[in-house]
């Protein structure tokens, strides 16, 4: 009796946090020049107005650890139908999987364009499981993950390293704030909010503090190009 191997793990090039970077290949991508990333430059209110505004979704990198991560599935839900969600299933991806969350968020507000809007225009109706099988078959969008990787301002490190730094996305959808991340079983659903910015700055600032206090992290805001 023959029997098929399981299918190789693919593994992508791990994203620097880079706003220059990931700006870059959201462009790529077909997203709308008038739109960036930039940095958070502080979670307290006189920092975060610093930010260009409105701000659309946030990018957290943090260090990733067993009983961090135990935590965040005990809180994942189910998607809700507006909700765009899709599982990681590309090692090392997460950041490009924590862009496509904002943007697959924001198709309101944003406009993309290009093989981009081809994407999420095909895993609209798909399960979040699918979506990530169709990204492992998206060439335009691994190429252009590939090209910010190698332009970081440190040396990427091989595709199947072993990275202890993740990404998640904050977004606010239907007046609730998500926090999204292909690697545990669902969104995270952080309730209702008025003022998207703060209310996620402090949801972060509670991460940070069960994470005690670490100092590699960075929070990135999608909103306005600052050069336009």
């Amino acid at each position: 009796m023959s029997s098929s191997a399981a299918p190789e793990k693919i593994y992508w090039v791990p994203l620097e946090s880079s706003p220059e970077a990931m700006t870059k290949m959201i462009h790529r991508l077909g997203v709308d020049k008038a739109v960036a990333f930039s940095d958070v430059l502080g979670l307290d209110d006189e920092l975060l107005a610093m930010t260009p505004q409105p701000v659309h979704a946030l990018v957290f990198l943090f260090p990733v650890t067993d009983s961090f991560q135990e935590a965040r599935i005990r809180e994942a839900s189910t998607p809700p139908l507006n909700l765009w969600y899709s599982k990681q299933t590309i090692g090392n991806a997460c950041g490009t999987m924590a862009v496509l969350h904002a943007l697959g968020n924001t198709q309101d507000r944003v406009e993309i364009g290009g093989d981009l809007k081809a994407y999420f225009d095909k895993t609209k109706n798909m399960a979040p499981l699918e979506r990530s099988l169709e990204l492992e078959r998206t060439a335009a969008i691994a190429q252009a993950h590939g090209a910010s990787a190698a332009e970081g301002q440190t040396a990427a490190p091989a595709a199947d390293a072993k990275v202890d730094l993740h990404y998640a996305a904050f977004v606010c959808v239907d007046g609730r704030i998500y926090e999204l991340d292909g690697g545990i079983p669902g969104p995270i659903d952080h309730g209702p909010s008025a003022d998207f910015l703060k209310d996620a700055a402090k949801i972060i600032q509670k991460r940070i503090s069960a994470l005690g206090d670490p100092s590699q992290l960075s929070v990135l805001a999608l909103g306005p190009n600052p050069e336009n």
